[in-house]
């Protein structure tokens, strides 16, 4: 594809950790707004990224699996490897609850980490993604609101549309925008291979987000596979990687 311009058990205790070379620990809390407790054997992950490319995938420097992830606020304590922290670089860290592979909570929002002028614990607010297992949606027809690019959480600006795709049976056309630029083009669909081609954006240049909408139609260029569970669909590059994470929007 081408564009014609540039542009997360058990119920004994456990505590799985990265083991750094040179210790450093990151406290914080994570916890929701819903009043509701977590089933008992619900996991807890959080970790600590290098993010500061957007058109390549998040560095793990730090990692911590509760199981059982207890009852918010949860507490918890990253270590990392304090030599991977490089002057100029970004950081930020993500947190979810799972219960037997389905994901209940997760972080929507950046929590950069590791400044200079930032304090030495986080809290973080996770949201939930689902109360029961919802039916697969379908590939196409759908419309997926981008969440996450190359383990990096979605920014969306202010007065500007999200990011999202869709994918038309008829015709197999795809639209959607990056954030700033309306894009079409087509796509082939075999099962669970996927590819986009003759993919085409227009032209503005918005003051911010174009980095990401960039890094946005570069991902789609690797594209090769797809999988959907419930209300979430993953793009896979050539390697089965996961390069993009959306969720269906039902429209009004």
């Amino acid at each position: 594809m081408a564009f014609q311009h540039g542009r997360f058990f058990g119920l004994a205790v456990a505590a799985v950790m990265v083991v750094p070379a040179q210790g450093a620990t990151l406290s914080g809390t994570a916890t929701y707004r819903e009043r509701m407790a977590l089933p008992p054997e619900a996991a807890f992950e959080a970790v600590v990224e290098d993010v500061s490319r957007a058109d390549a995938p998040a560095t793990v420097i730090g990692r911590i699996e509760l199981t059982p992830a207890g009852q918010v606020p949860i507490r918890f304590d990253i270590p990392y490897d304090e030599s991977r922290v490089q002057p100029g670089h970004g950081y930020a860290v993500r947190a979810r609850v799972t219960l037997g592979g389905r994901l209940l909570f997760t972080t929507t929002q950046s929590y950069p980490v590791l400044k200079p002028e930032a304090s030495t614990g986080v809290e973080l607010m996770m949201q939930r993604v689902s109360q029961t297992p919802a039916p697969d949606r379908t590939l196409t027809n759908t419309y997926w609101k981008l969440i996450e690019l190359n383990g990096m959480a979605v920014k969306v600006l202010p007065q500007r549309p999200e990011p999202h795709l869709v994918l038309h049976s008829e015709n197999r056309r795809l639209a959607g925008s990056g954030g700033c630029n309306r894009f079409q083009g087509s796509y082939t669909l075999e099962g669970e291979s996927l590819a986009f081609a003759q993919v085409a954006s227009t032209m503005m240049a918005c003051v911010d987000g174009m980095e990401q909408e960039t890094a946005f139609f570069r991902t789609l260029e690797s594209v090769r596979a797809w999988k959907i569970r419930g209300d979430g669909l993953e793009l896979l590059d050539g390697s089965g990687r996961v390069v993009a994470r959306f969720v269906a929007v039902d429209l009004r």
